[in-house]
């Protein structure tokens, strides 16, 4: 690998044998490019569709109650807060962590 940078003659790595300068060197080196094959499934797994619907039906239910859930960290404890707010942003209640939990397995408020 070597590395040309403007007019200064071309880096070799550290105990590369030593060459003699081109008479007239590239402009530009040509560039080594490494690929990695990425694979994602077409699709998510099942069981990420239906959290994903369960959690989409819930939001529905919150919005047609004219509700929203704001989800912030406590600068004091770094603990998530989570409060229940009408559409105007008033916070009609907070969730305790303890509550949040039975939330997220999809106990109703």
């Amino acid at each position: 690998m070597s590395l040309e940078i403007g007019g200064f003659p071309p880096l070799q790595p550290p105990g590369a044998p030593k060459r003699a300068p081109d008479a007239h060197p590239a402009r530009f080196a040509p560039v080594r490019v490494d690929t990695a094959e990425l694979s994602f499934p077409a699709f998510p797994p099942e069981e990420v569709r239906d959290a994903i619907g369960a959690a989409a039906d819930r939001a529905d239910e919150l919005a047609a109650a004219d509700r929203e859930l704001h989800f912030s960290v406590d600068d004091d404890s770094g603990r998530v807060v989570i409060q229940v707010r009408d559409l105007d942003g008033h916070v009609i209640r907070t969730i305790p962590p303890s509550e949040a939990l039975e939330v997220m397995a999809g106990a109703s408020l």
